[in-house]
Formats: structure tokens, sequence, C-alpha cells
């Protein structure tokens, strides 16, 4: 996986959730810079509408969650929001998702990441095989000259795939996902080697030794360690850094694993194109219905595809799935039109969470603890997410005619309402 990205280290996970508490309780280690270390009390940029537990371990590791708003056309976060929710002294990183397989404005948020020194986590989790890029005079700007393995734009543009752009990213092999190992995650380690045995001594009890298991002794002195308020010579595999958890997936999930990985291109390239069946299969309806669109494209026809704003940033979306919303005016809901899909046995979802502000999990921590959260602005958009929108899954194994009975559904309820 790490080979594939283009990354430093892929740390095998048994979940997407688990990958995202350990990456950011990583960012907590004392063996991290003194200014850089998240403390609690400290605060994590993130984006209200999503799936709870890219937000979750930030108020479990003792971190504050500071929400800004979500674009109801991309699914993802409203960048201008970023300096809004800056707190000088108290923020230590933003965390967030690439809604759907869509990426968020990379350009916007690493610009603004390395003007404060701040953490990026990159939650991967539906967007394995995703890619963006960016002219290289941009690039090189904020610190990259090299692409993703097997991804060429030419020497104008560097291009790299989505979880390789910030300081840690995770994945999820959990069924509905790009590939999957019956469950699973992984923590990818961008560069920073020091990330590595961090986040592995978190995944694993939280002990300082970085031995593989079943291998003893590999820094040659075990026997000769002295830390915390241990004796001189206590077993280094028995030494504790962190408060840790067991967080290790199974051998034969990571066997499956291995064989779904050599898969992945054509996973990718089949997601794509039920994504572009869909859309050109529903393009009559878009008096009723809107349609998701990648980050920084400004439009679509069914002959050209999409037209690109002005930054010369571009997105290539590994699609997770199809996210459609029903336009006010309308002569019917978002609920009505996801009963229908349900009765012709066709699975829809929400976008996750919605508006995770709404969820009864954070409304109680709200009441309990006010401080225990942040939020910038009103959250429209969000709450648009929540009220209008639903996604169709775009996986792989979805036939044609299974895409048309989709369209043909959805076609017969729009013009008949």
């Amino acid at each position: 996986l790490a080979a594939f990205l283009g990354v430093r280290h892929s740390l095998l996970v048994n979940s997407g959730s688990s990958a995202n508490l350990i990456a950011i309780s990583a960012l907590t280690s004392p063996k991290l810079p003194e200014g850089r270390r998240i403390k609690p009390g400290d605060e994590v940029i993130t984006v209200a509408a999503g799936f709870p537990t890219t937000v979750a371990p930030i108020v479990q590791v003792g971190a504050v969650p500071v929400f800004i708003d979500a674009d109801p056309i991309t699914g993802n976060v409203r960048c201008e929001q970023l300096e809004l929710a800056h707190s000088p002294g108290k923020t230590k990183a933003v965390m967030m998702a690439h809604a759907l397989g869509n990426p968020f404005d990379l350009a916007a948020t690493l610009a603004f990441c390395r003007k404060y020194n701040l953490w990026l986590v990159e939650d991967n989790c539906d967007a394995l095989g995703c890619s963006y890029s960016m002219p290289r005079e941009l690039a090189e700007s904020l610190g990259f000259t090299e692409n993703s393995p097997g991804l060429d734009e030419g020497p104008d543009r560097v291009i790299r795939y989505t979880g390789t752009w910030g300081d840690i990213s995770t994945q999820s092999f959990y069924p509905p996902h790009h590939l999957t190992m019956g469950e699973g995650g992984a923590v990818n380690i961008v560069r920073d080697q020091k990330l590595k045995v961090i986040a592995e001594s978190f995944r694993d009890w939280g002990r300082d030794c970085w031995c593989p298991s079943g291998v003893d002794n590999t820094c040659n002195k075990r026997f000769e360690w002295q830390l915390g308020e241990l004796p001189e010579g206590y077993d280094h595999k028995y030494t504790y850094s962190h408060l840790g958890y067991n967080l290790k997936p199974l051998d034969p999930q990571a066997a499956i694993g291995r064989v779904q990985l050599k898969r992945l291109p054509q996973f990718i390239e089949a997601r794509k194109q039920n994504w572009e069946t869909l859309r050109q299969g529903l393009a009559e309806h878009e008096d009723v219905l809107e349609f998701s669109m990648p980050t920084h494209a400004t439009g679509w026809d069914p002959e050209h595809g999409f037209s690109w704003d002005a930054t010369g940033c571009r997105t290539d979306c590994s699609w997770f799935g199809f996210k459609i919303a029903v336009k006010p005016g309308a002569p019917f809901s978002r609920t009505e039109l996801a009963q229908e899909l349900d009765r012709h046995q066709i699975g829809n979802r929400m976008l996750f969470g919605g508006n995770l502000l709404r969820q009864p999990a954070f409304v109680q921590l709200r009441q309990d603890q006010p401080e225990a959260l942040r939020v910038v602005g009103e959250m429209e958009g969000s709450d648009e997410i929540m009220n209008t929108a639903f996604f169709l899954g775009t996986y792989p194994g979805l036939t044609k005619e299974m895409l048309a009975t989709e369209i043909r559904v959805i076609s017969a309820f729009a013009d008949n309402s």
C-alpha cells in the first residue's frame, strides 16, 4: 500500500475508525517537539458534515474540535473559513475527510497549514486512488516536487494521490470501500519516520519498543534502557511510553488485502465509470436534482465533461459514492426519493452523519461540556447536506443493468411526482 501511494510507511490497523484514532493520538506524543504536540484543550479544525469517527478521536484525546461549514455541492470543507477558525497558540492541526472520494481543496488547506505550522491529517478512507494536481510552481512553494508513483501530468504540474499531501493520513478497508480486508484500516506516514514509531506504539499497547512481534532486541540494548521511573535495564519490550491501545489486524486480513491491492487500479476505473454512467443517465433531471461536482470544477456537460476554475488545481475523483440533492421547489423531498429507492431495493445512504452538530452525541456533548467543541459560523451548507442530500454507491461490481435500473427508477419518480 505504501508503495502504491508513494508514502514512507503504511501501518495496518483493525479499522478506518481506529486509524483516525491512532493518527490524532500520535500527534499528542511527548516525543514530538513541545510546540507542536497536541495537548488537552488544544484545537483541531475539522468540518461539520461527514462521518463521526473523523471527529470523535479529537474529543477522545482531549482536544477541541473546531467546526467549519461544508459546501453542499462538493461535500467538502469551505476553506475560506479556515482563517476564521484559527486561534493563535491553540490551533495545532487540521483533520478532515475527502468527502465521498472528492478531494478537498488541498492547495488552500496546505497553504493555511504551512502559514501557521499546523499538522494536516487527511482522512482518506473514502478516497483511495483519488488524485490532486497543481501547477509545479505552487506545489514547490508548498514543499512538493515529486508525483505519486504511476501518476504524471507533465513537467509543469505535480500530481499526487490524496493521502500523500498531509503529514499523516488514514484508510478504511470496510467492505464498501475501494478495497477490503473484510474489515481493517491503515495509517499512512507520509514523510516523518518518527511518526511511524509513535503511531505503531499507540497501536501496540503504547509500548516503547519497536521490535516486530516475534523479534527481539533490534536495538541491541534491550536490557540497557532507563525510561520513566523504571529501574535501569528493565525489559524494553515491556516499557510503555504512551497510553495506547491494541488495534492490530489479523494476518489473514492482510493476506486478503494483498490480493485486493493488485486489483485496485481496475476498481478505481470502475468507480469513475459508474459515476459517469449515473451522471449521464440522470442529466435530464437537473431541474429537480442537483449533482455533486469535483473540487475546483465549475460546470459539467455531457459532451465535454467538467470545466475548471482559474486556480490551476485539478481533482481526479475515485468516487466512493454518487451524491444527489433534491432542489428547493421539487415536488418531492429527499426522504420520499430515498423511500422510493428502498421500495425498489436500491441501496442509498445519507452523507453519513449529515451535520454532525445535530447528532445526539454532539448535542449531548455541548450540553455536558460546552467548552469541548467550538463552532465557526452558521453551518448552512452542512444543514443543507443534512436536509436534501443522499448518495448511491459506485461499487465496482455494479452491472450495466443495475445502473440502468437505478436511472430508470429515479427518472420515473422524478417524472411522475
